[in-house]
């Protein structure tokens, strides 16, 4: 898990949404402090809207915690090379490796 975990983060660095959506569950739920969005199509909308807002994404994974299908992750996320946001992630795997959940928290 920890693998796609790390790919899950580079997907979204590099902003590429044709990775992310193979990750995603068709179920696939994201919530954070802006957006709530449910099923495949909606996530990668409300990704797609995130990506429009901003020229460059940079992702730093400071630490992972997996326990059986969910991860907590403690990231920086530095936006267009300036503003820096903590972000605690958590991430939810079905049995087919999918996500099935991400619920950020800014900190």
């Amino acid at each position: 898990m920890e693998r796609l975990i790390k790919e899950y983060f580079k997907f979204f660095s590099n902003k590429d949404i044709l990775s992310l959506e193979k990750l995603f569950a068709e179920d696939i739920k994201l919530v954070d402090w802006e957006t709530y969005a449910k099923g495949k199509d909606e996530v990668i909308k409300a990704n797609k809207k995130i990506f429009d807002q901003v020229d460059t994404l940079q992702i730093e994974v400071n630490n992972l915690y997996i326990n059986g299908q969910t991860a907590i992750c403690l990231i920086d996320i530095l936006i267009n090379k300036s503003e820096k946001l903590k972000v605690i992630d958590l991430i939810r795997f079905n049995n087919d490796n999918k996500i099935t959940l991400i619920s950020a928290y800014k900190q």
